[in-house]
């Protein structure tokens, strides 16, 4: 019985165990799979415990304005979306080590009002011509301005800044420019945009302007335009805003066409010596306002003009205000034609006429008149004057006899002076050229106010005085027409 009992319990066992084989074979992948992942276990709260668990976990997204990169966090877009395009966006460039075209790179990849900085330790410049198709404000730091010190460099023949149509607006602060090899070319350019210029220079040679910008808002504030050409040096149509600007001027200095209200004031516009003695110098002017509808009101503080033969000149618009204007070394100090023109507290340094009007009406109140031959106060036939308490001071040996009132198509007498490759006076000689001009430091038209008081600086003081009316000595002027 013992032996049968073992015989089957070895039959048992066989069987059992050819059964139990494929279940032992099975089980050994989930055996070793089980001693790989059970040292993993608890990774949810110690991710880093071991480095032979690849569980993959979302990391923390970045700030505003930050990318991942390599596990880091850095500014700019290293994605590969956006404006970055999977590269990094500097938002400071260094124009001592600038590469050719990294401020245009950049540009087109920073976002739409984004900031950027320029920066020049060592006196270095960008050399690109920038492209700005969307709103940025560009400012510097660590650079200052000067004479042959620019931070950005337009290339030969193109403009230092172009703005593409529609552009929300774009602010210039503290930048320098200079394009002595524009050809055509203007420096600044931009067309339905609004621009900000605050404490800019600009130097530029060639033929077209400095600044040409067209059916836009312009605000312009302590900041200086320097050009060698025929045409205006500052050009702007639109809605105009100046306030502390300085022009330096071959033949004329400034050309505006407002297209709404405008308000300027401490305006300094100064003829260079270039091309003294010249048929441009003869033509030239530096103050120009033109093209203006009847629908707006334009207010002109403390212009000051020097060296220009026709000073300033206004035509069309509703009503032009001249406050305290000052002309230097003109020949035709002040010039209207088919305007509303107030001319108020001026001091006005003409050769041939001081106030001059073609048509329309000035109104004239306050004013010293110096050193003319011709005429105070002249208004062509249909043309009127409205003046009081003007001062007229002729020079000696100057224009006898001038009738009062409205006055025929001719003039009266001849010049005194038709010579144009002479020089006037002794300022004409001691202007300075292009290559050396740079505005004085700490020069405001603050200084050229507190000096309004003084006599106009120049030649001898007249010997001739004249007031409304009633002559004071020798030869007799005319100062105005019947209201």
């Amino acid at each position: 019985m013992s032996r049968l009992r073992r015989f089957l319990a070895l039959v048992a066992v066989l069987t059992l165990g050819l059964a139990a084989a494929p279940a032992v074979a099975l089980a050994s992948p989930d055996a070793k799979i089980d001693q790989q992942i059970r040292p993993c276990f608890g990774l949810l709260l110690e991710p880093n415990l071991s480095h032979g668990c690849k569980v993959r976990y979302k990391p923390r997204p970045c700030a505003r304005g930050y990318y991942r990169v390599r596990g880091k966090c850095v500014a700019g877009n290293g994605g590969g979306y956006g404006p970055g395009r999977g590269r990094y966006v500097p938002r400071e460039i260094n124009c001592d080590y600038a590469y050719p075209g990294q401020v245009n790179d950049t540009l087109a990849r920073l976002y739409d009002g984004d900031i950027l900085t320029l920066t020049s330790r060592q006196g270095g410049a960008c050399v690109e011509s920038l492209n700005i198709t969307q709103s940025i404000t560009i400012v510097v730091r660590n650079y200052t301005p000067g004479l042959g010190k620019p931070i950005l460099v337009a290339p030969s023949g193109q403009p230092c800044v172009r703005i593409a149509p529609g552009v929300g607006y774009v602010v210039l602060d503290g930048v320098g420019f200079e394009s002595l090899r524009a050809g055509e070319a203007s420096c600044i350019v931009g067309r339905a945009t609004e621009l900000a210029l605050k404490g800019v220079t600009v130097r530029y040679d060639g033929a077209g302007s400095a600044l040409q910008i067209e059916d836009s808002r312009v605000e312009l504030a302590d900041s200086v335009f320097i050009g060698r050409t025929r045409k205006p040096v500052v050009r702007a149509t639109g809605e105009i805003m100046a306030s502390n600007v300085e022009i330096a001027a071959t033949a004329v200095g400034a050309n505006f066409e407002t297209s709404g209200d405008s308000r300027m004031k401490d305006v300094r516009i100064t003829r260079l010596g270039d091309w003294s003695g010249s048929d441009r110098t003869r033509n030239s002017a530096g103050f120009v306002l033109s093209g203006m509808n009847r629908e707006q009101l334009v207010q002109i503080d403390s212009l000051y003009v020097d060296g220009f033969s026709r000073g300033i000149y206004i035509a069309g618009g509703d009503e032009t205000t001249l406050l305290r204007p000052v002309v230097r070394d003109s020949d035709w100090a002040v010039l209207t034609e088919d305007s509303d023109v107030r001319v108020l507290d001026g001091q006005l340094e003409a050769v041939d006429v001081g106030l001059y009007v073609d048509s329309g009406t000035l109104n004239a109140a306050n004013n010293k008149i110096v050193g003319v031959m011709r005429a105070g106060l002249y208004a062509e036939k249909g043309a009127q004057i409205r003046a009081r308490d003007n001062r007229v001071f002729a020079r000696p040996g100057g224009c006898e006899a001038l009738v009062t009132g409205y006055f025929d198509d001719a003039l009266t007498c001849r010049p005194w002076f038709e010579a144009p490759e002479l020089f006037r006076t002794g300022r004409d000689r001691a202007r300075l050229d292009f290559d050396d001009y740079w505005p004085a430091p700490g020069m405001t038209m603050a200084g050229v106010s507190a000096d309004r008081s003084s006599s106009i600086p120049g030649e001898a003081p007249p010997s001739v005085s004249y007031q409304t009316g009633r002559p004071l000595s020798g030869a007799h002027q005319a100062e105005g027409a019947p209201k």
